[in-house]
């Protein structure tokens, strides 16, 4: 599964990170779901090198949830969010992840399932597995 290619995209008319998502924000068009992309950007006053934001992909209104769209896990991408944890810890509860297949069986998602449960304290179960939204490509317009 690929989930790099960020770019402009015309049917969404803005710019987007990744294809999940672009995908991913077309699902909530699809299902009605208010959503606002990249919407806050969390400071970590007195970090003076390295990670100093944090801007989570999607806030959604009606659940007031944070939504993280993650391909795959950089060492600054774990820092941003432990440092988010620990400075925004409110915040932080409402943040769900969504990775490419939670139930994979391969030495990549493992140890991303690790960092989310292990590392971050993330309930399996409330990891969004973006394989399961992918089925309902074949009925939205334009999925990548």
């Amino acid at each position: 599964m690929e989930v790099a290619k960020g770019g402009y995209r015309k049917d969404l008319k803005q710019f987007f990170r990744s294809k999940m998502e672009a995908n991913m924000c077309r699902y909530y068009r699809y299902t009605r779901e208010l959503y606002i992309y990249e919407w806050k950007e969390f400071e970590f006053k007195g970090i003076k090198r390295g990670s100093r934001y944090y801007k989570p992909d999607f806030y959604l209104p009606a659940s007031n949830r944070w939504i993280e769209v993650k391909g795959w896990f950089r060492k600054t991408d774990k820092t941003k969010l432990k440092r988010f944890m620990k400075y925004y810890p409110e915040e932080f509860k409402r943040l769900r992840f969504v990775i490419p297949d939670k139930y994979a069986r391969d030495k990549a998602n493992g140890e991303m399932i690790k960092f989310l449960c292990d590392g971050l304290g993330i309930d399996f179960e409330e990891i969004i597995s973006y394989k399961e939204i992918e089925k309902y490509g074949g009925l939205i317009p334009r999925w990548e």
